[in-house]
């Protein structure tokens, strides 16, 4: 009688090359923040003005960590972002647009300092709709983070052009 053996070893084998083990650490979400954004464009973007440079300043309050890992970054404040934007233009207030930079996170109570690159995404055309940072300095450092939030344009934006987005209430997850 043959043995069953090779059989169910290969079997094992096959299981285990479709069904790898998972990873042996699984990412924390740490922490997550309520968070307002303030951008503003200079100069306003029109139907034919489709790059500008971007300031911003946000706060950052009522941070959460689920370990306890960073339960000494409580809120902060963003008062020096900074970067460049270009919209698809053809509108006089198109909100499709690409906003890059670099800012930096004074944390409360510690007063640490994160700075971070920041990349928004309001085109669906290149790709997910997102506001997402990567952590190059501070606490936090090596993190990448999400914000969801809808972003509102200037008041005047259809006759005036694109000169800010205000995202009142979003919610920002570290990873």
């Amino acid at each position: 009688m043959p043995s069953a053996r090779p059989a169910l070893a290969a079997v094992v084998a096959l299981v285990g090359f479709l069904f790898p083990a998972a990873p042996a650490q699984v990412a924390l979400v740490e922490p997550t923040c309520n968070v307002n954004v303030q951008l503003s464009f200079s100069p306003a973007l029109t139907a034919t003005q489709t790059t500008a440079s971007v300031t911003g300043v946000a706060n950052v309050v009522n941070c959460l960590s689920p370990s306890g890992n960073y339960s000494n970054l409580q809120s902060g404040t963003v008062s020096d972002a900074t970067g460049s934007v270009v919209s698809l233009g053809g509108v006089p207030c198109n909100l499709l647009a690409t906003i890059t930079g670099r800012a930096t996170i004074d944390w409360a109570p510690t007063g640490g300092h994160t700075t971070f690159d920041f990349t928004v995404n309001t085109n669906p055309l290149n790709g997910l709709v997102t506001l997402q940072t990567k952590q190059t300095s501070g606490p936090l450092t090596g993190t990448t983070s999400l914000t969801v939030g809808a972003a509102n344009p200037n008041l005047g934006c259809a006759l005036g052009g694109l000169s800010s987005l205000t995202v009142p209430i979003g919610q920002t997850t570290f990873l």
